[in-house]
């Protein structure tokens, strides 16, 4: 009998038990401590992750056009664009999304160097249903054929059901439990999903059921191989804010903690943990989106205002106090320090309503002037022309009537 027979059964023991266990080492960039997220989708089009991942603190994205559903000649440029070309440029990444992305423009390579990339080096997956998800339906192609079949947590099927409700089953694990769950019952109907079958050692963390029963599939589901972690969605993320029947566009993406969701489960797919008070983080990111609401508010006005010549030194004075302070608040957001980023923050907030009162009050002082201005236009106008009213109506009694004229 050979002494290496149960080399191999031992390896994969120990890269498929890896799926059970929460801990991992936490990849991020080692300069800035960001998560860097390559976000393959539709960005630009619906509302979809990218809109959350964009104002996280914690995460600097690049997107790429590669839904299914896109032209051809959008993808293949943004592919060509922004893709890395060599297996070393994935080392610039820790999360790849794959957003109902179709693979039938990747070169091969691509897919080879995404898994390898998965494998060897812990770079963090998460792939979200769709047409061009996992088994792929209308015409689109199975990602069960492709390199990363071997890195999944799921088996691809060439099946989607419609209408279905998503119920969570694993409340214990850890990215669950770092999520806010409060009205998911409100929002937990979805328009399709793909349908896979469970690998063994990976996580189910909820279970897929049709609105009118029968059948149950698996939901959300991880694991970890190699030094990387795949998340797998069969029910899409993104959506429109006008309705429809996307699979997340139907309800999911209306839930207040739909944000929550998403970016937390990049930072698990990363490797990191959430907080344990998931309502501290939610309260942070929230005031962190007001911020930025506030912010182009103020610079709105100080455009505007701009064009007619206004003094803005204040205002930008005071701009640059909030960049300062807001710096200080998405580094501890970045460490985590929610408290101290959340005091930051909220001293962010107060710059700005200072800021917006002087843009305002520069804003009435340039319109003042030219209220004044348009009022001596006006009165100039009226004046002239009652001038020449008068010499033309009243004056005229002044000249001698002639009654009649001598004939030629």
């Amino acid at each position: 009998m050979s002494p290496y027979r149960w080399v191999i059964p031992l390896f994969l023991f120990l890269v498929l038990s890896s799926g059970s266990s929460n801990a991992r080492e936490f990849k991020r960039d080692p300069s800035t401590g960001m998560i860097r997220v390559m976000y393959i989708g539709a960005p630009f089009n619906t509302y979809c992750p990218y809109t959350v991942f964009r104002n996280d603190p914690l995460l600097s994205t690049t997107p790429i056009s590669g839904m299914a559903w896109l032209d051809s000649t959008i993808i293949r440029r943004a592919l060509r664009l922004y893709m890395p070309r060599n297996r070393r440029e994935y080392l610039n990444y820790d999360v790849v999304g794959l957003d109902d992305a179709t693979y039938e423009h990747f070169s091969p390579n691509t897919l080879i160097w995404m898994r390898d990339s998965l494998l060897e080096d812990g770079l963090g997956f998460f792939m979200g249903g769709g047409s061009g998800s996992f088994g792929g339906w209308v015409n689109y192609l199975d990602w069960g054929r492709t390199p990363l079949q071997e890195v999944m947590p799921v088996e691809c099927i060439a099946d989607r059901v419609e209408f279905s409700v998503n119920r969570v089953t694993r409340f214990d694990d850890d990215f669950i439990r770092s999520v806010p769950w409060d009205e998911f019952e409100n929002h937990d109907v979805f328009g399709s999903y793909n349908v896979v079958a469970l690998k063994a050692g990976a996580v189910e963390l909820s279970q897929l059921r049709p609105v009118d029963g029968g059948r149950t599939d698996p939901g959300w589901t991880w694991w970890d191989i190699g030094n990387g972690r795949f998340f797998a969605s069969p029910t899409g993320f993104r959506g429109t804010l006008a309705g429809g029947t996307t699979s997340a566009g139907v309800s999911f993406i209306y839930w207040k903690y739909y944000p929550d969701f998403v970016s937390n489960m990049v930072y698990f797919t990363a490797g990191l943990v959430p907080p344990s008070d998931p309502q501290v983080l939610h309260a942070t990111r929230e005031k962190f989106s007001e911020v930025g609401y506030q912010r182009q508010m103020v610079i709105g006005t100080m455009e505007f205002v701009s064009r007619f010549g206004a003094n803005l030194d204040g205002v930008e004075d005071k701009l640059a106090e909030v960049e300062e302070s807001l710096a200080i608040a998405r580094r501890s957001f970045i460490d985590m320090e929610l408290a101290k980023s959340m005091e930051e923050v909220e001293h962010v907030l107060d710059l700005l309503m200072e800021a917006d009162a002087l843009a305002v009050k520069a804003k009435h002082s340039a319109l003042f002037w030219l209220y004044v201005t348009e009022w001596l236009v006006i009165t100039a106008t009226l004046l002239i022309v009652g001038s020449i009213l008068w010499s033309l109506m009243v004056r005229r009694k002044m000249y001698k009537e002639v009654h009649s004229t001598r004939a030629f």
